[in-house]
């Protein structure tokens, strides 16, 4: 753990005329009493007394200005200027803790592990996937792999903040200071029962889905509105479809399997996993789902992180049914206007 009585910050709030210094340990308590509800329980996870969290809390106040808790028993909540200030302490404990993990290993020699950060649908696919066919032949890194799985605007976070490397994660996003190393997409595919009735078709029409139950995404991501746009369109509002929203494509698959309706997965999904009496079939309707790589627009990588990224885009390619290359802007593609497949060495964008 870091030493908290000798790194201190100097920080300006809100604007205020004089710099405050703050030790790390407010900033702990600060965030425990945030994650935990209470100065109680904050104090258990932190194995602090509850005198001293809330003494903590209340001189971080002080120096701050401003006030971080509203005090309602039991629990405690956050003000608005609390929740501006936890943005920035979780980015500054986070650091913290990667500094920690990697001044221990500098100091007994190890290299700079290569850091993932991904979407749940494409670090458990494409990732695993290209990682295992690369240590077949060759090992991508020498001591240590970190692979974190976040969601799509968390994954951009993590990729500017520093704390991973490459990004895989799926399209369109705002990438402010990430740039798009290559972006591609494929159509989305129908996830049937393989004794469905309509699994014996090798396409699917979305008009003869009839009053089957059908499972949409519920995150907020553009292909939520896409599959949900695909699956339930056309439909009057006396006669709507039963469906269910998940957040997570093997929840779907899953759902799948137990028979308990039909599911648009995505094509890297697709791909990799393949749940026993499950089977997928293309549908009549182009429903594409687009992902990218992204890097730091201001940080060099490795040349380990670009044999990953190069490997990831040889997969994509050979091994996705119908994926081409993506807009730079990670929007849709114009299908008859795919290009095609060589890998787009100038694709970066700054």
């Amino acid at each position: 753990m870091y030493n908290a009585h000798i790194v201190r910050f100097a920080f300006n709030p809100l604007m205020a005329q004089c710099p405050t210094i703050m030790e790390i340990r407010q900033l702990e308590a600060f965030a425990a009493v945030y994650s935990a509800g209470s100065v109680t329980a904050a104090a258990r996870l932190l194995d602090r007394s509850q005198p001293v969290v809330s003494r903590q809390i209340q001189d971080l106040e002080q120096e701050l200005g401003f006030t971080l808790f509203t005090r309602t028993r039991p629990q405690v909540t956050l003000t608005e200027q609390g929740r501006q200030f936890y943005e920035e302490v979780h980015n500054v404990l986070a650091g913290l803790q990667q500094l920690d993990s990697r001044m221990r290993e500098i100091a007994v020699g190890q290299p700079r592990p290569l850091r993932l950060a991904a979407t749940a649908s494409l670090g458990s696919t494409l990732v695993t996937e290209v990682i295992g066919q690369l240590e077949r032949s060759i090992r991508i890194f020498e001591d240590k792999m970190n692979i974190d799985i976040l969601p799509p605007e968390l994954v951009a976070q993590a990729v500017a903040d520093g704390q991973a490397d490459i990004g895989i994660t799926s399209l369109p996003m705002e990438l402010g200071r990430c740039q798009l190393e290559w972006s591609g997409q494929a159509p989305c595919l129908m996830a049937l029962p393989w004794r469905h009735p309509l699994s014996g078709q090798s396409s699917i029409s979305l008009a003869e889905l009839g009053d089957y139950t059908v499972i949409t995404m519920s995150n907020k991501s553009g292909l939520r509105h896409r599959i949900s746009t695909a699956l339930l369109q056309n439909l009057p509002a006396s006669n709507m479809r039963r469906h269910i929203e998940t957040t997570s494509f093997l929840n779907a698959l899953m759902l799948v399997r137990a028979g308990v309706g039909l599911a648009l997965v995505d094509p890297f999904t697709a791909t990799s996993v393949m749940p026993d009496s499950v089977v997928f079939r293309p549908i009549d309707t182009h429903v594409p789902y687009m992902m990218g790589v992204i890097t730091h627009s201001g940080r060099v990588l490795s040349d380990g992180g670009r044999e990953f990224i190069q490997a990831m885009w040889d997969y994509a390619n050979q091994s996705v049914p119908g994926f081409v290359r993506g807009e730079l802007s990670g929007l849709p593609k114009v299908m008859s206007e795919s290009l095609g497949p060589d890998f787009p060495e100038d694709d970066s964008v700054a």
